[in-house]
């Protein structure tokens, strides 16, 4: 797969110098100092396309909380919880020799007197924080502080999950802070920016949202996470225009990445627990999620007819099932990072927690409602009936409502299944065909890590726990 002309810049600014005479070696294709305007959205595309919507990643966990389906190969296995540390591999690598370190280096460039920018600096610190905790909630205990400095250290330490919860808050505030400055403390204009396209507020309003998840994340752990990640809230977005995302063209050369995976291998079907959920309440994000079967099929007795929308059981891989739908899969689709739906779940979570329900019932009704319209399917009179559903509910049975919802509108999206760790909702059976095993709850190390370095955790499996999954 490709993710394009932004990819190919980064692999040219991380190639190595030569020994000889440079001048004989200067390519004017590939420039030795790229311009801030051209890593930036280098380590957008590397981050958005390889870690928070990657084949290598998040593919596996949408089978794991089972908004998705295996039927063949890779895909099936992974769904019964085959995956191996080599699985691991490969985002492990691009998330150490890629993204982070071109993010390291553009704060290092952004840092310098005579190219000061707090914006690129804040974009990348902001970058790197969600990154790791990307790979923090993967694999729990990650290199960190000593990690990143090339061949000066080929054996970095493994920081606790717990200090790297830290640094990423760190890097948030510092990111607060970079784009708090008025734009006038730029040397260098904040271009080339496809996230928000150089929107500085929004920046700064995103780092409080991404502050407000990496606090919710803590609610095994931490007393106050609730009124932490509520207070963050309050100085977030308000609304879909502030969400984060990665924008795609309609090339191949720099698409979608689920797009392209159907495309090339196609071993995936939305799941039947997805299609079912959504029919069950006739909620008309079902075509944006899911495809029409072509053709009639038969589950369990029952034979649906061509044109409707099937998922595929967990253990019953359905190759003639519905295919993920435009609305996550079409070439150009955005790849979430954070949007107005999630923050609004997160407040009626938070509201709930902490003994207001009449919040919690108003903030999860603005969460479906920005879900509906994040997706172009707005209904007010669908709307109006889910409104009566959610305030005729109270006590356990409203959060678990709450947390459906939160399930259905984060669809395709690595925080569903980091509600599913930590707040066991919604209620999965694991898969038949794994034989019995329980649903893993992480990543392993991949065996370049414990291979090449000391100080990788030893006889880690998927199924213990990272440090916040207590």
């Amino acid at each position: 797969m490709k993710i394009g002309l932004f990819i190919m810049i980064a692999l040219a600014f991380t190639s190595c110098n030569k020994w000889i005479d440079t001048g004989i070696n200067v390519n004017p294709d590939a420039p030795s100092d790229v311009p801030m305007n051209l890593i930036l959205p280098s380590v957008e595309a590397r981050f958005a396309f390889t870690l928070v919507q990657g084949n290598d990643g998040f593919r596996t966990l949408s089978l794991w909380d089972q908004q998705m389906t295996g039927i063949a190969r890779q895909s099936q296995a992974e769904g019964a919880y085959s995956f191996r540390a080599g699985d691991a591999n490969n985002n492990w690598g691009a998330l150490y020799a890629g993204f982070l370190m071109d993010a390291k280096k553009l704060m290092e460039k952004a840092a310098k007197p005579e190219a000061k920018s707090p914006y690129f600096e804040g974009a990348a610190k902001a970058i790197t924080a969600a990154a790791l905790g990307y790979a923090s909630d993967l694999w729990g205990d990650i290199p960190y502080s000593e990690a990143l400095q090339g061949s000066a250290n080929l054996t970095p330490k493994f920081d606790s999950q717990e200090q790297i919860y830290q640094d990423i808050q760190n890097l948030l505030d510092e990111a607060i802070a970079d784009f708090s400055q008025p734009a006038s403390a730029n040397v260098f204009p904040f271009e080339g920016d496809i996230i928000y396209k150089g929107d500085a507020g929004k920046w700064l309003q995103a780092c409080y949202a991404l502050k407000a998840r990496y606090a919710l994340h803590l609610s095994k752990r931490d007393a106050n996470a609730y009124t932490k990640a509520l207070g963050y809230i309050a100085k977030a977005f308000t609304s879909n225009a502030g969400n984060m995302y990665y924008y795609y063209s309609t090339s191949n050369d720099n698409a979608n990445p689920l797009y392209l995976f159907m495309y090339d291998r196609g071993d995936v079907r939305v799941s039947k627990l997805i299609t079912d959920t959504l029919t069950k309440y006739n909620d008309p994000r079902l075509p944006q999620y899911a495809a029409p079967i072509p053709a009639d099929i038969t589950i369990d007795g029952v034979t649906y007819p061509a044109g409707s929308y099937v998922g595929s059981p967990i253990d019953q891989p359905a190759n003639g099932a519905s295919e993920p739908g435009p609305g996550i899969a079409s070439i150009d689709t955005p790849t979430p990072i954070i949007t107005y739906a999630e923050l609004a779940f997160m407040t009626a979570e938070c509201k709930y927690k902490t003994g207001d329900e009449a919040g919690a019932k108003l903030a999860a009704e603005a969460g479906l409602a920005a879900s509906l319209n994040e997706y172009g399917v707005f209904d007010a009179a669908w709307f109006a009936g889910m409104k009566a559903q959610i305030d005729a509910k109270s006590g356990d049975e409203l959060f678990r409502f709450i947390m459906l919802q939160k399930y259905l509108a984060l669809m395709y999206n690595f925080e569903a299944y980091n509600d599913w760790r930590r707040t066991g909702q919604p209620v999965l059976t694991p898969n038949p065909l794994a034989g019995g095993k329980e649903i893993p709850r992480r990543f392993p190390y991949p065996t370049d890590a414990v291979t090449y370095n000391p100080n990788t955790p030893q006889n880690v499996t998927i199924w213990d726990h990272i440090w916040w999954d207590k």
